[in-house]
């Protein structure tokens, strides 16, 4: 914990700012800004020199913070503070104030920055003046210490805490606690905004909450007031439980006896009678009355006062909530009663017993719920995919060593063409595979005995069906976790705790992957047959059988490019780049023994299988509109070894005839290989590199620049070449570049008559 006091000089004279003397006012409030950081220094210091200068010719103060405001170098709310003169507490620590979140009984909320790292923060302040109730900050420092014990994804987390005293006679102090910002809003508010959730998003935001209180209660914690606002939704649909401020640990008795803490309408009789003495079932009671409000949009016991009618609120039974939502299912008045009933011994008991009575709600029907912030409110559906095509059943195999998590995942996944079976540990689950091919495996990373790593490298060492999934999940995998995952042989990771939209989304394309795979290799065994007549007509040279394998190649390269969302025109003019450049090469000396006429058509025939490993990555990596984070960055970089082992399994498996599917080979494995050495995924440097490889380098390097991307836009024939010119060196093959320059008018050519569609 920190302790500051206000700053009496300035101790940061490099944010001095300054101008003509004769606008010192003006001068003067700006260094006052920036020294106490309402202005953050390197903001100031991004300005444009001209920007600057406009700040510092302006003399009135007001119109100076409403320009400030304008630019983006004050919040509205530090420029209110700083006119009202209420400045003390605008930084906090190493914290800068930046707006207000909102208020609860003893604190405030506000949004703030770390001065220094610059991530946003929430920071929850409680301002104490001398001589004031002692028992609040007892109260407070309580809540910093419990909260910061907690670890949970679904647990709003600590990060730190400290206290700031003021110079004024009253000696104010500011005691604050910093929590992880939340981007999103409370349940309250969704669903006085949009009305009711839908029975499947508010069973899942429940279960969620149940989990949380799980953790606290592993610490023998009671919350004591769980209720709509104080479980704030992310945009990904993840419940966070916040506000411990009348936690209670079991072993003590902080409250006193008798004292009514809470919120009346959530909270359970006992605690009512005395909240000193309730252990979790109380927050069980809370959890069942949120949900409640979830389906409905109303407090358990409409109508009744909050203090006129106790006695009669907590003698009547748990209310039904399909009495107002008349198409729920009568299933969930049982588990509302259950949750809610009077006597805590009748209760739902556990927050484990509660995430069990509420998973067979979690699974979805044939359409999905959206997230939470699309424009839809959360009770309207939406499509989510097209179901299994008839005949076509996957099957599932999911592996964890907590029940809960297999549970929840066999009953969100269980049904639309899918049959979902579960093992406790990774040896259980190599037994089934023994016995029953699965097309898909979950397994989580951490598991008792043989990890989850291991069990993915038993998977792929001896696969039991072609293009067999995996993906793995763990609530805590580092990014060097998270490669020796992909390394081992994963296919895609989830972080815990598993939303149901994600686990779906994941799971649908992974299978939709590996039924693309299946049909790219029925086209692999066709063309293998086509090859297979070409091999007894030898003298057909430019014959129909030879027109056919290229036009499988070019098919099978089209499924790739589909998947990505791109056009077919761009593997017509690879291949017209490659022909292009090979036979201009051929007129090179290092390379005139080399390339004769058939190394060229090899090329040409190969070339639009450069990107066939593709097929390979996860949808929302291949499709993914931004910047890679490293962790997408090496599964993107895995379709080069994926490309060129498929290629090759098949050449391996029908001899030397199918000769130019090494070559294919080669330019899958090796086409993003560098000049230099630098290149992937085998860093190899300079002649290493197969010759076709560094001829379709060229080529896919200048159609990239040449075509436009949803990240970026087109260059034109200039432009490119001369990016081109700048990296050659350490990238491209000094005379394969020299021959591409002479046919660059030719590329221009082919770029302009096959445009994209």
């Amino acid at each position: 914990m920190h302790t500051q006091s206000r700053p009496k000089a300035n101790p940061y004279p490099e944010r001095t700012v300054y101008c003509d003397p004769a606008n010192a006012a003006g001068r003067d409030f700006l260094n006052e800004l920036l020294v106490k950081s309402f202005i953050h220094p390197e903001d100031w210091k991004h300005l444009p020199r001209g920007s600057q200068e406009r700040l510092l010719a302006v003399r009135d103060r007001q119109q100076l913070l409403a320009m400030l405001v304008d630019g983006q170098l004050l919040t509205e709310y530090q420029a209110s503070r700083v006119v009202a003169g209420t400045t003390f507490g605008l930084v906090l620590g190493n914290y800068r104030i930046l707006d207000r979140l909102g208020a609860g009984g003893m604190a405030v909320v506000f949004r703030a920055e770390h001065v220094e790292m610059r991530h946003t923060v929430a920071l929850k302040v409680l301002p104490l003046s001398s001589g004031q109730d002692e028992r609040l900050q007892s109260r407070f420092t309580a809540e910093m210490r419990i909260v910061a014990r907690l670890r949970h994804p679904n647990i709003v987390g600590a990060l730190d805490a400290g206290r700031v005293q003021s110079d004024g006679p009253d000696a104010t102090v500011l005691w604050y606690l910093v929590m992880e910002y939340v981007p999103g809003i409370d349940l309250e508010m969704y669903v006085n905004k949009h009305g009711p959730l839908s029975l499947m998003s508010a069973c899942n935001l429940m279960y969620q909450t149940a989990a949380a209180l799980g953790e606290i209660n592993k610490y023998r914690l009671v919350h004591r007031d769980v209720k709509p606002s104080n479980i704030m939704v992310t945009p990904e649909d993840q419940a966070k439980l916040l506000d411990f401020g009348l936690s209670r640990q079991l072993d003590t008795r902080v409250t006193q006896s008798g004292t009514l803490l809470g919120t009346i309408d959530y909270m359970a009789p006992e605690q009512a009678r005395d909240a000193s003495s309730v252990d979790i079932r109380a927050d069980i009671y809370s959890l069942g009355a949120t949900l409640f409000w979830c389906l409905t949009g109303k407090v358990p016991h409409q109508g009744l006062s909050a203090n006129g009618d106790m006695f009669q609120r907590f003698t009547l039974p748990p209310p039904s909530a399909r009495r107002l939502v008349a198409d729920l299912p009568p299933e969930i008045d049982g588990v509302i009663a259950k949750l809610m009933a009077l006597k805590p011994d009748e209760r739902i008991s556990s927050p484990q017993e509660a995430m069990s009575a509420l998973l067979p709600f979690l699974k979805p029907s044939a359409v999905e719920l959206p997230g939470i912030f699309q424009d839809a409110p959360l009770s309207a559906h939406s499509a989510a995919g097209k179901a299994c095509p008839a005949g076509q059943r996957h099957r599932i195999l999911i592996v964890d060593d907590e029940d809960g998590i297999r549970q929840f995942c066999r009953i969100v996944l269980q049904g639309d063409g899918r049959q979902c079976e579960v093992a406790p540990n990774a040896e259980a689950a190599l037994a089934m595979i023994q016995k029953t091919p699965y097309d898909l495996i979950l397994s989580d990373v951490c598991m008792p005995g043989m990890t989850g790593i291991e069990f993915t490298r038993k998977l792929r060492a001896s696969p039991s069906v072609p293009h067999q999934k995996i993906i793995m999940f763990s609530g805590s995998a580092t990014s060097d976790e998270l490669a020796q995952m992909l390394q081992a042989g994963a296919d895609d990771f989830l972080v815990k705790p598993l939303s149901i939209v994600t686990l779906q989304g994941r799971v649908h394309a992974a299978l939709r992957m590996k039924d693309v795979q299946d049909r790219a290799d029925l086209l692999n065994r066709r063309l293998l047959a086509v090859n297979g007549d070409l091999e007894h007509n030898l003298l057909i040279k430019e014959g129909a059988l030879i027109q056919s394998r290229n036009a499988l190649l070019l098919a099978l390269a089209k499924l790739v490019e589909h998947r990505g969302g791109q056009s077919g025109t761009r593997l017509t003019r690879m291949q017209e780049y490659s022909r292009a450049l090979a036979s201009e090469a051929a007129c090179s000396s290092p390379y005139a023994a080399e390339i004769n006429d058939g190394f060229v058509e090899i090329v040409a025939c190969c070339a639009p299988m450069h990107d066939i490993g593709k097929i390979g990555l996860p949808d929302h990596i291949l499709l993914s509109p931004g910047k890679l984070t490293p962790e997408e960055r090496i599964v993107m970089q895995t379709h080069t070894t994926i490309g060129a082992e498929t290629l090759r399994q098949v050449a391996k498996s029908h001899g030397a005839a199918l000769a130019f599917l090494d070559v294919a080979a080669d330019i899958a494995r090796h086409h993003h290989e560098r000049w230099d050495g630098t290149g992937y995924p085998d860093r190899l440097a300079g002649d290493a590199i197969p010759l076709a490889a560094r001829i379709v380098t060229i080529c896919d390097v200048y159609d990239a620049l040449r075509s436009r991307r949803s990240h970026k836009p087109a260059l034109a024939q200039s432009a490119a070449l001369q990016l081109m010119s700048e990296t050659c060196t350490g990238q491209f093959d000094p005379t394969l570049f020299t021959a591409f320059l002479r046919r660059a008018a030719e590329f221009e050519r082919i770029f302009r008559d096959n445009p994209d569609g």
